[in-house]
C-alpha cells in the first residue's frame, strides 16, 4: 500500500519566510527553504506586473506604471539557524547563478561553494537544490550527483502527483500562487495511493504573497495551508524526507 506525501519549497531566504514558517507550524506542515549563502542580508525589491515578477532591483528604485514592487530582503546570516529551525535548508546557488551555461569551475563556485557554506553554518549535510531561474544542464545534474545530492527542483509545474523519474531535475506539482494549486490540493486529498507513493510538491517565493492578488496573497496561502492540513492519510514532510523514499 502506497502513501501520500506533501511538501513545500520556498526560494531565496527572504524575510517573508518568517511569516510563512509561522503559518506552516500553525497548520502542522513542513518544507524546505533554498538559500543563496553569498547573498545573506542583501536588501532589494522585485519588480513585476500583476503576479509575474521578472527583475530584481535595488531597494528604493522605481520605474513608471504599470510596474509593482515588493520587498526582496534576505535574512542575515546570524538569524538563519533560528528562523529555519525545524525546516530543511537546501542550496540555491551561492549568488543565485543560473547553472545552464556554467562549466565545472563555475559549478564549483556556485553550487559547491553554496553547499560548503551552508553545511558549515548548519552542521548538516545539504542534499537538495533548487535551480535558480529553473536553469539546468546535463553538466549541472552530473555535478550535483557527484556532490551527493538527492534531489534538485526546476520551476515549471507538472500538475502531477508522481514521484519523478529523475530526482536531480524534476518539475514540481505546481506553485503556491498558481490558480490550479487549490484544485490539486483537493484532488490530492481524494486520491488513493494504492500500489505506489504519491507526492504533492508545491513551491514559491515569499515575496509573491505581498502582491496581494488572488492566490498570490497571504490570505490565499493560508487558505491553501488550511485546505491541505490535518489529513490522516497524508505524510507532511520536508523535501529531504520525501526524496529519501526513492
Amino acid at each position: 500500500m502506497g502513501k501520500k506525501y506533501f511538501t513545500l519549497s520556498f526560494d531565496d531566504g527572504l524575510e517573508q519566510d518568517k511569516r510563512i514558517i509561522a503559518l506552516m507550524k500553525q497548520y502542522g506542515l513542513k518544507g524546505t527553504f533554498n538559500l543563496n549563502s553569498g547573498l545573506f542580508g542583501q536588501r532589494g525589491e522585485v519588480m513585476g506586473i500583476g503576479t509575474f515578477s521578472f527583475q530584481d532591483c535595488e531597494e528604493g528604485v522605481r520605474h513608471r506604471w504599470p510596474f509593482s514592487y515588493v520587498p526582496h530582503n534576505r535574512i542575515p546570516e546570524d538569524e538563519i539557524l533560528q528562523v529555519y529551525e525545524g525546516m530543511e535548508i537546501a542550496s540555491h546557488g551561492f549568488l543565485h547563478e543560473p547553472l545552464k551555461k556554467l562549466d565545472e569551475q563555475g559549478l564549483r563556485n556556485s553550487v559547491g561553494k553554496d553547499k560548503q557554506t551552508l553545511e558549515h553554518l548548519t552542521g548538516e549535510t545539504i542534499v537538495g537544490h533548487a535551480y535558480a531561474r529553473g536553469s539546468v544542464s546535463p553538466a549541472a545534474e552530473a555535478f550535483l550527483k557527484k556532490q551527493g545530492y538527492l534531489y534538485a527542483r526546476a520551476v515549471y509545474p507538472s500538475g502531477s502527483f508522481e514521484f519523478p523519474a529523475n530526482p536531480l531535475n524534476f518539475r514540481p506539482s505546481s506553485s503556491v500562487i498558481l490558480g490550479n494549486a487549490m484544485t490539486l490540493v483537493e484532488s490530492f486529498k481524494q486520491a488513493e495511493a494504492a500500489d505506489r507513493d504519491l507526492l504533492l510538491y508545491l513551491w514559491g517565493h515569499g515575496y509573491e504573497m505581498d502582491y496581494g492578488k488572488g492566490q498570490a496573497s497571504w490570505d490565499g496561502l493560508e487558505r491553501l495551508f488550511a485546505a491541505i492540513a490535518g489529513q490522516p492519510d497524508i505524510v507532511y514532510c520536508t523535501n529531504r524526507e520525501a526524496f529519501r523514499i526513492i
